[in-house]
């Protein structure tokens, strides 16, 4: 399978209704997100430098919600976009957007277009989180844009996010079980974190809220991640990741972590692991061996503490995310 990778054009908060507790877009991308014509194709062209040509390309609108712009605004980027497709591996187009900023005429229109996937920003399906993080949006909105999106043939795609105001352990499960009733193709799963001059800094200050600790969004994440899993369907991303300078400067508290999702797969190695009893010999593929040691050796320690003893050995036959105990293959989900 050739190798895939977006080419992001950034357009943060356009279109945007709202205004989340937790949303500073302009900050997490770097970009005031209203980009000319000239500046599109530079982006597009300077991304095209560093890939090879046989990669397989979709130029990404992110940020803002791109279906709540005035048409003939997403039409003046999208037509943009479609003069590449067909060229150096740009095989199609694709943005996200606000469950309830779609419907079926926007849907017509987009036919105009060589649309590839709609990525919905769904955050959460709980109702308390969704009216204390001011989203503007309910479950039946997400209901009927999923319906939209599968029913156009296009990829649907899905952002959850963990602890936001309001958000706990059975919720962000009931979150995550909703997603997947949905069938998406793709999800992301991004940590909350408090950033500057936001609404969810304020609450903080007043006491409202209380961002999680990493070991928190570690346990939660683990149990999501393998729902998610279980399923078959793929989370491209489990944590938040921004090249903007000044971000890291910007977050004020939260649970922030360059590898996060490496630290929820060592977790759910390790959930899987303590539920064995007897001396543990198992059998890992190589490219799980950090996963299961651990960041900084913490699962060994961890097993150590329980009185249990680990043995492994590396076989590349072995299916990953899981290991071979006892002549019985685990997954971690």
């Amino acid at each position: 399978m050739k190798e895939h990778s977006n080419i992001p054009i950034f357009l943060s908060h356009r279109g945007c209704p709202h205004q989340c507790v937790y949303c500073d877009q302009c900050l997490i991308t770097g970009d005031p997100g209203n980009p000319s014509e000239e500046e599109i194709h530079q982006a597009i062209e300077a991304y095209l430098s560093t890939q090879k040509e046989e990669t397989r390309k979709e130029i990404a609108f992110f940020g803002g919600s791109f279906s709540a712009l005035p048409l003939e605004i997403q039409e003046f980027y999208l037509s943009i976009a479609q003069d590449y497709v067909g060229k150096h591996g740009i095989e199609g187009i694709r943005f996200s957007t606000r469950p309830d900023a779609l419907s079926s005429e926007k849907m017509n229109f987009y036919n105009n277009f060589t649309l590839s996937a709609i990525e919905l920003g769904v955050q959460s399906l709980d109702p308390k989180v969704l009216r204390a993080s001011k989203r503007g949006h309910g479950l039946i909105d997400v209901i009927r844009a999923a319906n939209l999106i599968a029913g156009s043939n296009l990829e649907l795609g899905m952002q959850m996010m963990i602890g936001l105001p309001e958000d706990h352990y059975d919720s962000a499960i009931f979150t995550a079980e909703k997603m997947i009733a949905l069938r998406p193709d793709f999800v992301r799963i991004y940590p909350t974190l408090v950033l500057r001059c936001t609404g969810l800094e304020q609450m903080m200050e007043k006491g409202s809220y209380y961002p999680w600790s990493l070991e928190e969004t570690i346990e939660v994440c683990a149990d999501v991640l393998a729902l998610f899993m279980e399923a078959h369907i793929p989370v491209i991303r489990c944590g938040l990741y921004s090249e903007a300078p000044d971000f890291l400067d910007s977050v004020v508290a939260g649970p922030y972590h360059p590898a996060l999702k490496s630290l929820v797969l060592s977790r759910m190695f390790y959930k899987k692991l303590a539920k064995l009893n007897g001396p543990l010999e198992i059998v890992l593929h190589p490219r799980d061996e950090s996963l299961l040691l651990g960041n900084k050796k913490e699962n060994l320690l961890r097993l150590q503490k329980q009185g249990k003893t680990l043995h492994y050995t590396l076989d590349e036959k072995i299916k990953r995310y899981g290991f071979l105990h006892q002549d019985r293959y685990f997954s971690i989900y």
